[in-house]
C-alpha cells in the first residue's frame, strides 16, 4: 500500500531510516559493554548456560554453571533484562558464586575501549550496509522488475537484522524486539523472492512454506508484543522460533532452485538459478551448520556466530548480479571452481593442523580449531585469487605482452589448412546445436565470388539484428582486427574478422543458451573454428562449380560412353563375323583343296608304286609328288593361322601347346611356356579362346621376327575371374610412347587388333617395352562375367 502512495519516494524513506537505525545502534554500542550471559532459571537459582567468550563476563572468569547471585546490588531474579530476556547485558557490577565454590565474588564490567569495539563489530555492520546498498542499487538501476523490487526489502530486511545484532546481544532500546522482527520476517521475502525469481513459479511447495512462514512470523510477532508489555517471558522460545523459521525459508529456497535446474538449458532461468543456488548454498550452509542448529538444539557452537553470518554475503552479491546482468558466466564453472577452492583449502588447513598440534602449538585436537582454521584458509584462498586476477589483468594491458599479435596470425595459417568437405548449412545447425549458442552468421567477401552470407539459429528470424551485424562488419574490416568479446547489447557474442584467400571474412557467434557468457579463454577455440568455416565455405564454392562442370563432362561422357558402347558391339560383331568366314574358309580347305591335294598325293604314290613306266614318267611322278606335298603343307598351313582346329576341339592350352611347338620347329626360337591353374581340360567361352590364342600368336610371331631375341616365355594364369597370358623377351624392345601413333596410322595393325578384341570382351592389354630393355606384352581377360 505505501509503495503505491509513495513509489519511488518509500525506497529512499526506507534507506533513511536504515543508515539512522544502523549508525545510531552502532554509536550507541560503543559506550555500552558486552556481557554476554544467558541465564536459567533452576528451582530459583539462576545459572549459566551460555557465557561469549569474547564477552566481559567470561574474561571476568564467570563461566557455565556458575550462579549468578546479584546484578547491580539487586537479586538476579528481579533485574529486568534477566525477567525479559534471560541475559545481564547493561549491569555494573555482577556477583556471582562459582561451580562447587561456597564463598561469592564480585565483578565490576569496565567499558572496552572504543577502538576494540569498533574493530570487533565493524565487519557485521558492513556486512548490513552492503546488505541495504546492493538492494536499493538493484531497485534504482532496474526499478522496472518486481524482483528488484522484491529483492530491496529482503536485502533491507537481512540488513537491518545484521547491524541490529550487536545492539540486540547488549539488549540496547527496541533493539531485540526489531531484530526479531526484521529476522523472522526474511523468510517470508526469501520465499517470495525465489516464487517470482528467476522464473515466475509460484508452486505448491512455494505457496505452502510461504504460508509456514508468515503464520510462524504472526507467532513471533505476537510474542514479542506480549513480552514487551510483561505479560509472558519466552525468550529461548523466540530465539528457537526465527532460527527454525529462517531454516524453513532456506530449505523451500534451495528446493525450488533445484527444480529449477531442471529446466531446459536454452531457458537463462537454468544458469541463473544456477549462480543464485550457489550462492545461497555458500552464504546459507555455514550459518546453519554452525550457528542456527546449535542453538536449537542447545548444543555448543563450533565457531563465534559473527564469523559464519560473515559467508551470506555471498547472497546478495550473487543474487544482484543476476538480476543486472544480462549474460551471466557458466554457472557449471563456477561449481566446479568454487568445488575445487574448497577441496584445496580443506586439504591445506587439514595438514596446517596437523602441523600446529604436532609441533604442539595447539593443546589439542578440537573442531572448533580446525573450523576457525578452514574459514581462515578458504577467506586466504579467495583473497589471493582476486589479487591474481587482478595483477593478471595488468599484466595483460602492459605493453610487455605485445608479442601475442604473431600467435594469432599462427592460427590464422593454422585454420587456413585446415579443410573437411560439407555441406555448410547442415554443419551450421549442428554447430548451433552442439555449442548451445542461439545462431551463427558469416560473411564472405572477395571478387571472384562477390558477396555471401550464411546464417544458421536465431538469426534467420531476425533480419534487424543481421543489418546491425553487417554494419558492424563493414565497418571494422581493419585486417589486423582481433577476434572479440562483443557487448551485451549486442546480437552476437563473439566477432572474429580475417582475410584468406584474398576474401574479407567476419564471423558472428550468437550468444549462448541459458544467458551464459562467453569466456575469454574460448577466443583461440572460436577463432581455429571461424577460419574452418570460412575455409569450408570457400571451398564448397568451388566444389560448387566443379560439380557444375562435372555434372556437364558426365552428360558428355555418357553420350560419349554409349557411342564406344555401340563401336564396340559394332567392332565385336565384326571380328566374330572375320572369326566365322575364317572358319568357314578353314573347313572348305579341310574339305575341298587339303583333301583333293591329299587324294592326289596318294594317286602320284601309287603309280610310282604299281603302274611300271620309262624313267622319264617316273620323273614327271616324282616332281608332282613333290608339288602336292608343298601344297599340302601350305594348305595346312593356311588352316592352322586363320583357325587351328585343335582350339576348337580341344581347347586352348592344348592349342598353344601345339603352336610353340610348330614355331619352335619352324624358326630358330627356343619358347618356355609356363601353365599355372589351367589344365588339358579348362575351356571358356569361344570368344575368350579365339582372342587368348590369337594373343599369344600375335605375341610370339612379333617377337621371333622383331626382338632379335632367340628366346620368349609364355605365361597363362588364371586368377580368380581373370586370365592372365604374358609374352617377354629380352630383346631390343621399343618406345611405347609410339603406341598412339599406331594406333592413328594402322601401324603394326596385328596389335592394335588385339588390343581392340581385348578391351571388347572388358579386359586389358599392357605393352612394357623400352629401347634395348626387351618387351612384355600382357593380356588380362575376364572368363566368368
Amino acid at each position: 500500500m505505501l509503495e503505491k502512495i509513495f513509489k519511488r519516494q518509500i525506497y529512499y524513506i526506507a534507506s533513511i531510516v536504515f543508515i539512522v537505525l544502523g549508525l545510531g545502534y552502532f554509536a550507541a554500542c560503543l559506550s555500552q559493554p558486552f556481557i554476554g550471559l544467558v541465564l536459567k532459571d533452576n528451582e530459583g537459582q539462576w545459572l549459566v548456560v551460555t557465557s561469549d567468550p569474547y564477552g566481559k563476563a567470561y574474561q571476568s572468569g564467570i563461566r557455565v554453571g556458575d550462579e549468578i547471585l546479584k546484578i547491580d546490588g539487586e537479586d538476579a531474579s528481579r533485574y529486568r533484562f534477566v525477567q525479559k530476556w534471560r541475559e545481564a547485558e547493561g549491569a555494573s557490577t555482577i556477583e556471582f558464586r562459582s561451580l562447587g565454590e561456597l564463598t561469592a565474588q564480585t565483578v565490576i564490567i569496565t567499558p572496552q575501549s572504543v577502538l576494540l569495539t569498533v574493530f570487533r563489530e565493524i565487519p557485521l555492520l558492513v556486512l548490513g550496509f552492503i546488505f541495504w546498498f546492493i538492494g536499493f542499487m538493484t531497485w534504482y538501476k532496474r526499478p522496472f522488475l518486481e524482483q528488484a523490487h522484491t529483492l530491496f526489502w529482503m536485502n533491507w530486511l537481512i540488513g537491518l537484522a545484521l547491524v541490529l545484532a550487536y545492539a540486540s546481544s547488549r539488549s540496547l532500546l527496541l533493539a531485540k524486539e526489531l531484530e526479531s522482527i526484521t529476522f523472522s520476517l526474511i523468510p517470508v521475502f526469501l520465499i517470495g523472492f525465489i516464487s517470482v525469481f528467476p522464473v515466475y513459479n509460484q508452486n505448491k511447495i512455494n505457496k505452502f512454506s510461504h504460508k509456514i512462514a508468515i503464520i510462524i512470523f504472526l507467532v513471533i510477532l505476537s510474542l514479542i508484543s506480549l513480552q514487551f508489555v510483561g505479560i509472558v517471558y519466552f525468550a529461548s522460545l523466540l530465539r528457537r522460533l526465527m532460527l527454525s523459521n529462517m531454516i524453513i525459508g532456506i530449505l523451500a529456497t534451495l528446493w525450488n532452485l533445484g527444480l529449477l535446474m531442471k529446466l531446459p538449458k536454452n531457458q537463462p532461468g537454468k544458469n541463473e538459478a544456477g549462480i543464485i543456488l550457489l550462492g545461497m548454498g555458500i552464504g546459507f550452509l555455514p550459518f546453519v551448520l554452525l550457528s542456527a542448529l546449535p542453538i536449537i538444539f542447545n548444543l555448543e557452537q563450533l565457531i563465534y556466530p559473527q564469523v559464519s553470518s560473515l559467508f551470506i554475503s555471498a547472497i546478495p552479491i550473487s543474487v544482484y548480479y543476476v538480476i543486472l546482468n544480462k549474460y551471466l558466466p557458466d554457472s557449471r564453472r563456477l561449481y566446479a571452481t568454487t568445488l575445487s577452492y574448497i577441496g584445496a583449502a580443506i586439504i591445506l588447513s587439514l595438514i596446517v593442523f596437523l602441523a600446529l598440534f604436532f609441533l604442539k602449538i595447539l593443546p589439542a585436537i578440537r573442531l572448533e580449531h580446525y573450523t576457525a582454521l578452514l574459514l581462515f584458509t578458504l577467506l586466504f584462498i579467495l583473497c589471493f585469487y582476486f589479487i591474481r586476477i587482478g595483477i593478471s589483468r595488468l599484466w595483460e594491458r602492459s605493453s610487455f605482452l605485445k608479442e601475442k599479435k604473431g600467435f594469432k596470425q599462427g592460427i590464422a595459417s593454422l585454420n587456413e589448412d585446415l579443410a573437411s568437405l560439407f555441406a555448410e548449412d547442415r554443419i551450421l545447425d549442428e554447430l548451433v546445436k552442439n555449442l548451445g549458442i542461439d545462431g551463427i552468421f558469416i560473411i564472405v567477401e572477395n571478387a571472384q565470388i562477390g558477396c555471401l552470407k550464411k546464417v544458421a539459429g536465431r538469426f534467420k528470424e531476425n533480419p534487424k539484428e543481421l543489418e546491425t551485424l553487417e554494419k558492424f562488419f563493414y565497418q571494422n574490416q581493419r585486417p589486423d582486427l582481433e577476434a572479440k568479446m562483443m557487448p551485451d547489447d549486442c546480437p552476437a557474442g563473439i566477432y572474429i574478422p580475417f582475410i584468406s584467400h584474398d576474401a574479407a571474412c567476419g564471423i558472428f557467434f550468437g550468444r549462448r543458451s541459458s544467458r551464459i557468457k562467453f569466456e575469454q579463454s574460448e577466443l583461440p577455440f572460436f577463432t581455429l573454428l571461424a577460419g574452418q568455416l570460412e575455409h569450408q565455405i570457400l571451398m564448397s564454392q568451388v566444389i560448387g562449380k566443379l560439380t557444375k562442370e562435372i555434372h556437364f563432362l558426365t552428360k558428355s561422357s555418357g553420350r560419349s560412353y554409349r557411342r564406344k558402347t555401340e563401336l564396340q558391339g559394332i567392332t565385336n560383331a565384326l571380328f566374330r563375323k572375320v572369326e566365322q568366314e575364317r572358319k568357314h574358309l578353314t573347313d572348305e580347305i579341310c574339305a575341298g583343296p587339303l583333301q583333293w591335294s591329299m587324294d592326289l598325293s596318294r594317286w602320284l604314290k601309287y603309280l610310282k608304286k604299281e603302274c611300271p613306266a620309262d624313267d622319264k614318267t617316273l620323273k614327271v611322278i616324282a616332281y608332282l609328288q613333290e608339288r602336292a606335298e608343298d601344297l599340302n603343307y601350305e594348305l595346312n598351313c593356311i588352316a592352322n593361322d586363320w583357325g587351328p582346329p585343335i582350339l576348337t576341339h580341344l581347347g586352348l592350352v592344348p592349342a598353344v601347346q601345339w603352336l610353340c611347338r610348330e614355331i619352335m620347329t619352324e624358326e630358330l626360337s627356343l619358347i618356355s611356356l609356363e601353365i599355372s591353374r589351367l589344365d588339358q581340360q579348362s575351356r571358356f567361352k569361344e570368344d575368350v579362346e579365339v582372342t587368348a590364342y590369337r594373343f599369344l600368336q600375335e605375341g610370339i610371331m612379333n617377337s621371333v621376327r622383331h626382338s632379335g631375341s632367340n628366346m620368349q616365355t609364355v605365361r597363362m594364369t588364371l586368377n580368380e575371374t581373370w586370365l592372365e597370358l604374358t609374352v617377354s623377351d629380352s630383346g631390343r624392345g621399343f618406345d611405347t610412347g609410339q603406341i598412339e601413333n599406331w594406333l592413328l596410322t594402322g601401324t603394326h595393325f596385328g596389335l592394335v587388333e588385339m588390343k581392340e578384341r581385348i578391351e571388347g570382351l572388358g579386359g586389358e592389354l599392357q605393352i612394357i617395352s623400352g629401347i634395348n630393355r626387351g618387351t612384355t606384352l600382357k593380356a588380362l581377360i575376364p572368363v566368368f562375367s
